[in-house]
């Protein structure tokens, strides 16, 4: 599933060949979650992998340049109620501003509603990602609750 726009935008799924690239993009990412030891980060904000068993990498191409990146965990097939969850949403910074993040949400969501029969989608985000945080209630996200996170070093 690819979406054609001017520019040349292309949104695609990744490939194991794109392993070099998704790796760049995470390294722009200010989400503090990339200083938790990876088990950890698999269990943090709750989501069960119990109840998602499976990432589908999404990229954002502009002139065969990869330029964005987002993740999504498709539940289980044993889940009735189709949730989805989105992570890891990242544009390069030369690109941002530019509406990159919303088309790619755009994608996902279209994918997640007629590829997956998903109902529901979520996410975390930073309370000090206010850029984040406006596109996600533009595109009609609610604020579910808040949550503090805790450490100890000893």
């Amino acid at each position: 599933m690819s979406t054609h726009q001017p520019d040349e935008l292309v949104i695609r799924l990744a490939t194991p060949d794109d392993i070099e690239q998704i790796e760049y993009l995470d390294s722009f990412s200010s989400s503090p979650t990339r200083d938790i030891h990876r088990d950890i980060e698999k269990y943090f904000g709750s989501v069960d992998p119990s109840t998602h068993d499976r990432t589908v990498i999404f990229l954002l191409e502009i002139q065969g340049t990869i330029v964005g990146k987002a993740e999504m965990m498709l539940p289980t097939q044993e889940m009735g109620e189709g949730v989805g969850y989105i992570k890891r949403v990242v544009v390069h910074p030369d690109f941002r501003g530019r509406g990159l993040a919303k088309s790619l949400l755009l994608h996902i969501f279209a994918f997640a509603r007629t590829e997956q029969n998903l109902q529901t989608i979520d996410l975390y985000v930073w309370e000090q990602n206010v850029s984040a945080i406006k596109l996600y209630e533009l595109l009609g996200f609610e604020l579910q609750h808040r949550e503090l996170y805790y450490r100890k070093k000893l």
